[in-house]
């Protein structure tokens, strides 16, 4: 009797040995990034550029939750450059195999300044203390950094005025180990042609004070927003657009999305008008069908209410009206941003924190 029994679990063991990781898989959440949409994008952007104007791929912050080194090397025979926000996004970018400059948004700490003598990254400086961190861990590992002077036009983050910046330029060649190769500002409002000109003035006084220095830094005031106004100078930072959105409405180019994010529905309720759904006392308005699926806001997306979400998000599950196998989370995301009260940025950024992802060459 006792074989009889210890036969039967080791066959009913075995079976669900191999039946659970399918199972697993089928209920695992997926966010699709179409690296062939994502070149797309890259294109239709660069054959916009005028006057032999750069394309710079902005891949920072995970390349907006799509996966910075995979984005990287599938633009890497489009992109003439990269920028990240941080020194260590850099490094995951070199280890990737990327041998093209990057730009590192944010100015270097004491701290991580020796990473951009060891892998070649680009610093953004806005003071000659920034000058000195960077020509002392040149100087300890025998390398030159290169950096682009960063202006503050208006948007009042970071940066200096014109005549800081004229400072830099004219400390840079009393420093060893360090040298001007770009300058650049940031757009706070570039839908807005008024504002837009001012800032674009302001750029321009600090960029005629530096390029006496070095008459072959590159300018760049535009990321995505300046683009679509034209604001080309010798590079553009390009992030959003590469991904599939736009900051605002522009015909200037089109582009596509380039990830989705699927989530398996676990059940389908029939639920009658006055019945209660997830968290809350709030009865629903009208019978309906529900489908509760596996995508709550520990996710990634916003747990308020949008788009045919009914109720707010729980932290692991939502639900959506309808009958769905699988529901796309982003789908329409540019309304369920603004209804969230957000933009698709933020979105995107946390849209696939405990996805599998899967790519498409």
């Amino acid at each position: 009797m006792r074989e009889h029994i210890c036969g039967f679990w080791y066959v009913f063991l075995t079976r669900a040995f191999f039946l659970f990781p399918a199972y697993i898989e089928n209920m695992r959440n997926k966010a699709v990034i179409d690296l062939r949409i994502l070149r797309e994008n890259a294109l239709a952007v660069k054959a916009g550029l005028k006057d032999g104007a750069q394309l710079n791929a902005v891949v920072k912050a995970n390349a907006y939750g799509h996966g910075d080194a995979e984005c990287a090397n599938a633009l890497y025979d489009i992109a003439d450059s990269y920028s990240v926000a941080l020194a260590e996004e850099g490094v995951r970018l070199r280890r990737a195999g990327i041998d093209k400059p990057i730009l590192v948004l944010i100015e270097p700490f004491e701290s991580d300044a020796r990473l951009f003598a060891r892998y070649g990254l680009t610093a953004s400086v806005s003071s000659v203390e920034t000058l000195k961190i960077l020509h002392i861990a040149a100087a300890e590992q025998n390398a030159v950094i290169p950096f682009h002077i960063k202006v503050n036009t208006g948007m009042n983050r970071l940066g200096t005025d014109a005549e800081g910046a004229e400072r830099i330029a004219a400390e840079a060649e009393r420093f060893k180990g360090v040298r001007c190769t770009g300058i650049y500002s940031h757009l706070a409002v570039p839908e807005e042609k008024a504002v837009l000109s001012e800032q674009r003035k302001a750029f321009l006084l600090a960029y005629n004070r530096v390029k006496g220095y070095n008459k072959d830094i590159k300018a760049h005031l535009s990321a995505s927003g300046g683009y679509l106004q034209g604001e080309y100078f010798d590079l553009c930072r390009i992030g959003i657009l590469l991904y599939g959105y736009k900051p605002f409405e522009s015909d200037a180019v089109q582009v596509r999305p380039v990830m989705s994010v699927r989530a398996p529905t676990l059940t389908v309720r029939k639920l009658k008008a006055g019945e209660r759904i997830l968290y809350g006392n709030t009865p629903l308005e009208r019978d309906c069908t529900a489908s509760i699926y596996r995508y709550g806001y520990a996710d990634g997306l916003a747990r308020k209410q949008s788009g045919n979400l009914l109720n707010n998000r729980c932290m692991d599950l939502s639900a959506a009206e309808g009958a769905y196998e699988e529901i796309d989370v982003l789908r329409d995301l540019e309304r369920k941003a603004k209804e969230s009260g957000t933009i698709t940025y933020e979105m995107l950024c946390g849209a696939a924190n405990r996805c599998e992802r899967v790519y498409l060459r």
